[in-house]
């Protein structure tokens, strides 16, 4: 009877369903006005499947926010990082508008943000026209660390981020960017080096051969791993490119390395994804 009655609904009229009948529905208030004085009107009516995760004002409440008194640009930009053109219902991974991302909690229900909090979506989505809207239990945060930050403070990336600071790449990935680091474990590294031949402390004494493999775990731009040309190749700020298989595997020498976990972590300026291993660029292969 439900499922009948909402086949004739208008579909701007559902409401944000609550996960009970007995839950009242979450409410987006502020909404409205803050798409005009943002100037997204123009999202109501683009032909594209966008979804925007609306903070319910119980949760702008508790985060002491209010958007009518953000200026223009500084609330577009707030709510260009509650964008995306993903489907919070289908995907495992979020890109938003802004650059940052939203992946899927590796323990219980939910999402993650940039940093590393966790974000719930509340009832059923809200069709505001071609706009889907989606109410969270939080505010989105945007990413604060730059590349070099997450690498310098993460202890499974010591070793990583001494060779970056030896061959002088440290500068590079604290800078605007974006760019996307895949970034080898430690062990990775100094497997690396008997891969070539070397002993890890000759490896560490060559600069030249480090400092090209570390540029070829460096890509221009922003690249999500759902948003990587799989089955292609991509340019490297080293004299290779890399080179992604279909099934979502990267090719180096005679290993097939998929991506580890812990990888798509959103900053700044760019993306942190990880590797067991060492991608051996051309130039330095053994």
């Amino acid at each position: 009877m439900l499922n009948a009655w909402k086949s004739w609904l208008p579909t701007w009229q559902l409401s944000l369903m609550p996960p009970s009948p007995s839950a009242p529905p979450p409410s987006c208030s502020w909404l409205d006005a803050a798409m005009r004085q943002a100037d997204l009107g123009a999202l109501l009516q683009a032909p594209f499947g966008t979804t925007l995760l609306a903070p319910t004002d119980e949760a702008l409440s508790a985060a002491g926010l209010q958007p009518a008194e953000m200026s223009p640009e500084a609330l577009q930009r707030w709510m260009l990082g509650h964008l995306t053109l993903a489907s919070p219902q289908e995907d495992g991974l979020l890109p938003l508008l802004n650059g940052s991302l939203l992946r899927r909690a590796e323990q219980g229900p939910g999402w993650v943000d940039a940093e590393g909090q966790a974000v719930r979506l509340l009832g059923r989505a809200q069709m505001r026209r071609q706009l889907r809207v989606q109410a969270i239990d939080r505010p989105l945060s945007a990413s604060t660390q730059t590349l070099w930050q997450r690498v310098s403070c993460d202890p499974g990336l010591a070793r990583l981020a001494g060779a970056l600071e030896r061959c002088g790449l440290h500068h590079l990935l604290a800078s605007g960017g974006p760019f996307t680091l895949i970034a080898p474990s430690d062990a990775g590294l100094d497997r690396a080096a008997a891969r070539l031949g070397l002993s890890p402390a000759a490896f560490w004494q060559d600069t030249e051969r480090l400092r090209a493999l570390l540029l070829h775990h460096i890509v221009p731009g922003r690249w999500a791993s759902s948003e990587l040309p799989w089955s292609g190749q991509l340019r490297t700020l080293g004299d290779g490119a890399l080179s992604l298989e279909a099934l979502g595997l990267l090719r180096s020498g005679d290993l097939s390395l998929p991506l580890s976990r812990g990888s798509d972590q959103p900053c700044s300026n760019g993306v942190l994804h990880r590797l067991t291993e060492a991608l051996l660029p051309p130039c330095v292969d053994a």
